[in-house]
């Protein structure tokens, strides 16, 4: 096989965090960003986090500095198509000095480090006489290489066998030799994923029972001053046991460097502090580690919200098009392939499902999310002026616009409100994003047609999000030609626009409100879909202003960490998931409402706000899902795609 050998990744030992001057920043600048240095304890453990690339369903970790048996180990795999851990390490390398007859204990080194890179876990181990430098990063969505190198720092020739481990959790995988395989192969309890680990060379001894296995290989001789170098492909679901490594490895390190060259700005007033830095990075970071590569009905690539919780293995709509925004600063392919992943499931009547997963069955149908795709398809195209895109998508949108007015204005008043096909007021509020928002508690559904049913409320977030729509299918029709047709849907637009402000805005307490679609009364709850129009521009600069002056109360919005998502001042605040935490798509809404309609002081005020108070955003914490505005608290899921997304969107906001 021909897995050929390469250099030193890093440069001269134990120089790792050196910060060199590059015209292309360099990952080495940012170790350890985000703590995935841990031991699962057990096959589901929701407290142990790991690392993907490529779109990978399998992610490992490193051990933590201070336990000293686990050195040399990579820990996992975590396989995101079961929601749980293969094992607590599958590759663990031992050294044994032939000649001296004894084997070379990495506790025992002089020097160590672990660290976690950007697209790269590294480790490394002075020993005496002996470096031992280990990596492991990902070739593609299928596999990834385990690099051991060996460097001889002394004058004599030295002889080292090179042999590797693994054990497995019982509950979750068998580990098998042979049958044609030079390697071995773990299969999942579970019977859907196999690993296969092959090493570059033949073995002089491969064992194992179902939970353990032994590797010997030959061992290397070593001159003095010299460098040898052995590794391990593990691939899942079918075996890859050719690679050339070196050029993969060039291509990894390029292609993160590049991501990072297009994330870091100093193009406005934080982009070039090191801390603010870092939060774009750790943001990239869990974008990139919950990427999802096409697998069983997931039809092209995407992001899952979290890979840290089993009840977020799929795509959602609403999260999708979040996703792809942020995606097209630094990868504008996977930002489009996470648009047509939903579209890929687009019905004949033009309606999104509301969630997809790699087994078909377990779409949600029941609803779709809040009308952003427009938004995500035109700031994709915005950073790629790619038209066939445009050409590719336009239909489509076009499709699903139309789908609300058919299926979600009952009184074909133009005015929507959110639905669902079942009834059902649960999938109703799921529609709408936020599930258990207290503007739903008095809600009820009126029928439309035999599968579909709205809310008799209209909302204004999704009116002004419609709104945007037909003015991005304006500018898309307009960019491929068909200024006619664009200047149509402008007009439309403008229609939509005069019921908002006529209809929704509310004189009497300055700010916008969901209407009874049967009284025309408002929903008078104060709630963060109260500046939708600002976000969206469907706002006068008049209103605009009043709307911003409440916002900006500390008893309303203008809180610790600003733009909860109800006001603190309203009855029914809580610390329920949509009624009184802080989401940052809703915040980063806020924020890009002030900077349309020029209240770029305090966006970048409140920006800050965000960057400084939120808990572990600073340290190597996870991003969360969300968080409590009384005191920057993380709350929920850790990993969360979305907030990622707004951070980084915040970080690129307010450009000088």
């Amino acid at each position: 096989m021909k897995l050929l050998l390469f250099a030193s990744i890093i440069g001269t030992i134990f120089s790792c965090s050196e910060i060199k001057s590059k015209t292309v920043i360099d990952r080495e600048r940012f170790p350890d960003i985000l703590n995935i240095k841990n031991i699962p304890l057990e096959s589901v453990d929701w407290a142990s986090f790991c690392f993907f690339d490529k779109g990978a369903w399998f992610g490992f970790a490193l051990p933590p500095d201070t336990l000293l048996e686990h050195y040399g180990s990579f820990i996992g795999p975590f396989l995101a198509t079961e929601g749980r851990w293969s094992a607590p390490y599958i590759a663990k390398i031992n050294l044994y000095d032939v000649g001296a007859k004894r084997k070379i204990e990495l506790e025992n080194a002089n020097k160590y480090v672990l660290h976690y890179y950007p697209g790269l876990l590294f480790q490394q181990y002075e020993l005496k006489g002996i470096v031992l430098t280990l990596k492991l990063f990902y070739i593609n969505s299928d596999a990834a290489v385990v690099s051991a190198q060996i460097y001889n720092q002394g004058k004599q020739d030295r002889k080292i066998a090179v042999n590797w481990t693994g054990i497995t959790f019982p509950s979750s995988a068998v580990l098998q030799q042979g049958n044609g395989i030079q390697g071995i192969a773990v299969k999942s309890i579970a019977d859907t994923t196999t690993l296969y680990i092959i090493p570059d060379c033949e073995t002089t001894e491969l064992s194992a029972d179902s939970v353990s296995y032994m590797m010997k290989l030959k061992p290397k001789e070593i001159s003095g001053g010299e460098t040898v170098t052995t590794t391990l492909i593990i691939s899942f679901h079918h075996k890859v046991d050719e690679a050339d490594v070196a050029v993969e490895f060039e291509a990894n390190k390029d292609r993160w460097n590049s991501y990072l060259d297009k994330i870091l700005t100093t193009h406005n007033s934080w982009g070039s502090v090191s801390g603010y830095q870092k939060i774009a990075v750790k943001s990239l970071e869990t974008l990139i580690s919950n990427w999802k590569s096409p697998y069983g009905a997931l039809l092209h690539d995407g992001l899952f919200p979290s890979y840290a919780v089993s009840d977020f293995n799929g795509f959602w709509a609403w999260d999708s098009w979040k996703h792809a925004v942020a995606l097209a600063i630094f990868d504008p392919r996977l930002a489009k392939n996470q648009i047509r992943a939903m579209y890929d499931y687009q019905n004949s009547d033009g309606m999104i499902a509301d969630c997809i997963y790699a087994d078909s069955t377990e779409n949600n149908w029941l609803n779709t999310k809040p009308p952003l795709s427009g938004w995500a398809i035109w700031e994709v195209y915005k950073k790629t002026g790619d038209k066939e895109f445009l050409v590719e998508m336009l239909p489509k949108l076009v499709k699903y616009h139309n789908w609300w007015y058919s299926k979600r204005d009952f009184n074909h008043n133009l005015l929507c409100g959110y639905g669902s096909s079942d009834q059902s007021l649960v999938a109703a509020k799921w529609e709408s994003g936020m599930d258990n928002a207290i503007r739903f508690d008095s809600s009820s559904m009126i029928k439309i047609d035999d599968n579909n049913w709205a809310f008799n409320q209209e909302s204004v977030d999704l009116n002004s999000y419609l709104y945007s729509e037909k003015r991005y299918i304006a500018k898309m029709f307009e960019a491929t030609g068909d200024k006619n047709r664009g200047h149509k849907w402008r007009k439309e637009a403008e229609k939509i626009r005069k019921l908002i402000n006529e209809k929704m805005f509310d004189p009497e307490t300055n700010f916008y409100y969901d209407i009874n679609a049967e009284t025309g009364d408002f929903v008078k709850v104060m709630g963060a879909e109260g500046w939708a129009p600002l976000f969206n521009k469907v706002a006068t600069y008049d209103i605009a202003r009043k709307v911003i002056n409440v916002m900006l109360k500390s008893d309303k919005f203008g809180s610790y960490i600003p733009f909860p998502v109800v006001s603190v001042s309203e009855k029914e605040f809580s610390t329920g998931y949509w009624r009184g935490p802080v989401w940052l798509d809703q915040t980063y809404f806020a924020i890009m409402s002030l900077y349309n309609y020029g209240y770029e002081e305090e966006a970048r005020k409140y920006t800050l706000q965000v960057f400084d108070r939120l808990e572990g955003l600073k340290s190597n914490a996870p991003v969360r899902e969300n968080y409590w505005p009384v005191d920057g608290k993380g709350m929920r899921v850790n990993h969360f795609s979305w907030s990622a997304a707004h951070l980084l969107l915040l970080y690129h906001a307010g450009m000088e």
